[in-house]
């Protein structure tokens, strides 16, 4: 009996089926084709591999597999972390530049209080505050043994600005511009630079290698522009006619980063106002440039 139904399924599948395609007016042949039932069931089955194959295909190696939730969340956890402290890092490199730029802004604009740094009796009166216990008998003799060693130290008493100014002499200043000197450096006047008298648009040139960190304008030294330099030495260029330079810029020492003007109210004719600064306390510009 079971051998009955299967050779009845076996002809059954093996019958053959012709299918044609004839022309509606005329009747006439147009196509045909010849199928069995198993023929036709392989080639859907052959399809259908094919299809899945392509698509497994698609998924495994494009980066189509992206786009389906949670595929390639194991594969880059690691990196979004990663990237999540690059991130965190960079914005806490960028909240000490603000506030860094804000302290070079305050120097340009003059906002800052740096009377009391160059100010010695400042320096005194605030010690006059502290209050210090008297020193035992230990402590003297180690005072005594550091001030012997001391004695025979060559740089033992050189005054700060001294050893400042020896620093800073291994550095080639350049001149800004070429002119004669109209006000000398006096921090007791808040006169924190020189002033140059320069023809109007005179090129204003870099007295160092560096980066700009500040370029812009305010209504009392006009057109200002700063450069940070090595060893935290900044320049500072004002009453500018026109600047020539951006924030975030590099220039070399000799290259011309604005023009002489008379910008601002404190200006009372073309001149360069030139600045020198070592870490946050005014320089005499003459000590260390050689001016015409």
């Amino acid at each position: 009996m079971s051998d009955r139904i299967k050779t009845r399924r076996d002809s059954t599948l093996r019958n053959r089926f012709r299918f044609v395609v004839l022309n509606d007016e005329t009747f006439e042949e147009k196509f045909s084709l010849t199928l069995t039932r198993m023929n036709v069931w392989i080639f859907v089955s052959t399809i259908a591999v094919v299809l899945i194959m392509l698509t497994a295909s698609a998924i495994i190696y494009t980066p189509l597999k992206y786009f389906i939730p949670g595929f390639g969340d194991y594969n880059y956890r690691g990196q979004i972390v990663a990237l999540t402290f690059r991130t965190d890092s960079l914005e806490n490199a960028l909240e000490q530049r603000a506030l860094w730029l804000d302290d070079i802004s305050n120097v340009v604009n003059g906002k800052i209080d740096t009377a009391k740094k160059n100010n010695p009796k400042g320096a005194a009166n605030r010690s006059d505050t502290a209050h210090i216990s008297q020193p035992t008998d230990e402590e003297k003799q180690l005072r005594k043994d550091v001030d012997e060693e001391e004695s025979y130290a060559l740089s033992y008493k050189m005054d700060k600005k001294e050893g400042v100014k020896a620093q800073l002499n291994e550095f080639h200043f350049f001149p800004p511009v070429g002119g004669y000197i109209t006000d000398e450096y006096d921090p007791q006047k808040e006169h924190y630079g020189i002033d140059i008298a320069a023809p109007s648009d005179a090129p204003v040139k870099a007295t160092l290698d560096g980066t700009v960190v500040s370029a812009g304008w305010n209504s009392e030294t006009g057109y200002v522009i700063a450069i940070q330099h090595k060893d935290n030495i900044i320049s500072i260029y004002k009453h500018n006619a026109k600047i020539f330079r951006n924030v975030g810029n590099f220039v070399k020492a000799g290259d011309v980063i604005a023009t002489v003007g008379s910008t601002g109210e404190l200006s009372t004719g073309p001149h360069l106002h030139f600045e020198i600064w070592h870490s946050g306390i005014s320089l005499n510009p003459r000590d260390y440039v050689i001016f015409n």
